[in-house]
């Protein structure tokens, strides 16, 4: 299925192929002409022709940038969707370790970790894509790894009986947020 852009543009490409056909079937045919007159005539329709030809092939560049923007749109789009689903994963486990802390069923050390999660994956949720192709995959890598940084924040709140596997994975876990972080920084730029 084709969209209006994309049969815009296979529309104005036909008739380029068309007036090029033309232009090439006029200058073959110029030689044969004996007359001035009809040569000189048969030279206007060929200039007229060649106009027509360069506005057919501007139509043709302004429809084939119409058809990248409404990709790139359209790859904006989802990757919004996709951003706000990953970005579950930082929210919840940033509002479940706050919660973890006020309660004090965690150490207060945690919001070195929690915090910047917790603003990474609502930025992440509620921040609008940008319109450049880098902005749109600064915007994924920073949904995936915020992702992966709330899995490990949860596993490592889990793990919390073995330090040794606690530190490690809150290590990753403030890796990854940072990489997040990272991210964001960078498409905001």
């Amino acid at each position: 299925m084709t969209t209006p852009a994309q049969h815009k543009r296979d529309q104005a490409s036909a008739r380029v192929g068309r007036l090029q056909e033309g232009l090439r079937a006029g200058l073959a045919g110029l030689p044969a002409l004996a007359d001035d007159q009809e040569r000189t005539a048969a030279l206007d329709r060929l200039v007229d022709q060649a106009g027509d030809l360069l506005r057919t092939e501007r139509e043709v560049e302004a429809a084939a940038e119409q058809v990248r923007l409404a990709r790139l749109e359209a790859r904006r789009v989802g990757t919004q969707r996709m951003a706000l689903y990953l970005a579950t994963l930082p929210v919840g486990v940033g509002l479940v370790a706050g919660a973890l802390m006020l309660f004090g069923g965690i150490s207060a050390v945690w919001v070195l970790l929690v915090l910047p999660l917790l603003g990474a994956g609502l930025r992440i949720a509620l921040g609008p894509v940008g319109p450049t192709p880098l902005m749109v995959d600064r915007r994924l890598r920073a949904a995936y790894t915020g992702a992966a940084a709330g899995v490990l924040t949860a596993a490592a709140l889990v793990f919390q009986a073995s330090t040794a596997a606690e530190v490690i994975l809150a290590l990753l876990a403030g890796i990854a947020a940072a990489a997040t972080v990272l991210f964001l920084v960078q498409e905001v730029r």
